[in-house]
């Protein structure tokens, strides 16, 4: 940014949007794109998980604004979007004097913009948050056990990203507290999040034997009749799956206290009403 002001342009980021309450951001930024000369388009690693970037480029491209791509994390060259990867791009991994004459001459280089298109493209939908579209799915008043497996499966791959952990694991343990959570699914999640907390999926603490294919606790449950829930080093256990006290099916879930309807059998998880 200081060296394009020191070349006397007025670059404009969203980060000044910051400052301005409640304007609606998307309609700011998009009329940004229509007034600007060109765009910068900075190269991370994150530009490719960013969707309000990815439509940034779009609507910028559909206005004939020419872009500028401009390395600022090594990424590989090969999987740019097609209208980057066929631009040379400035390398500013490592800033300094030589960066900064290579981007003025870029700059400077630029194609001028033509007039706005008549009639003008339609301008791209607010981008929702990923993230976000993820909560609404883990607090869905019911899930499948499809649809709670490709939960799991888009969470996890989220993990790797920093800015993103901690709130993909607390939609994990969202996912793991749900009454209709099916055993197939604990399967994949208790390992999962044991990970991210540094524990071992498959030891006990010494002295104790957790139940065959029992819920989300490592200490052994003893289970009690229909009307008493199991007992956990002599308190309430955690939500999960514990030997079923009626012994009419292996597994029963057992939530916040209280035994309830969902069963499970070889990991199918069948509905027991008259329990």
């Amino acid at each position: 940014m200081e060296v394009l002001r020191a070349l006397h342009h007025v670059p404009w980021v969203d980060r000044e949007l910051e400052s301005e309450g409640g304007k609606p951001w998307w309609d700011r930024i998009l009329a940004e794109i229509e007034a600007c000369d060109g765009i910068v388009v900075v190269l991370s690693p994150q530009l490719f998980d960013s969707v309000p970037a990815e439509r940034e480029r779009e609507y910028a491209d559909a206005l004939g604004k020419p872009p500028l791509p401009v390395m600022v994390e090594a990424v590989t060259p090969d999987i740019l979007p097609s209208e980057l990867s066929s631009r040379q791009f400035v390398d500013f991994t490592r800033g300094g004097p030589l960066a900064g004459a290579m981007l003025a001459s870029a700059v400077a280089g630029l194609p001028p913009a033509p007039p706005l298109p008549d009639p003008m493209p339609k301008r791209p939908d607010v981008p929702s948050s990923y993230l976000g579209d993820l909560r609404k799915r883990v607090r869905a008043p019911a899930l499948s056990l499809e649809e709670q497996i490709h939960l799991i499966t888009e969470l996890r791959l989220r993990l790797d990203l920093e800015r993103e952990r901690q709130a993909v694991v607390t939609l994990l343990r969202e996912l793991q507290q749900r009454r209709d959570l099916c055993h197939a699914t604990w399967q994949l999640l208790d390992p999962l999040l044991k990970d991210v907390r540094g524990e071992s999926s498959e030891a006990t603490p010494p002295g104790d034997e957790g139940p065959a294919e029992a819920g989300p606790v490592s200490g052994s449950a003893t289970p009690q009749g229909p009307d008493e829930g199991p007992t956990w080093q002599g308190r309430t256990p955690p939500p999960g799956w514990y030997p079923d006290p009626s012994r009419r099916h292996q597994l029963r879930w057992f939530w916040n206290g209280c035994w309830t309807r969902q069963a499970s059998d070889h990991g199918k998880v069948v509905d027991d009403p008259n329990f």
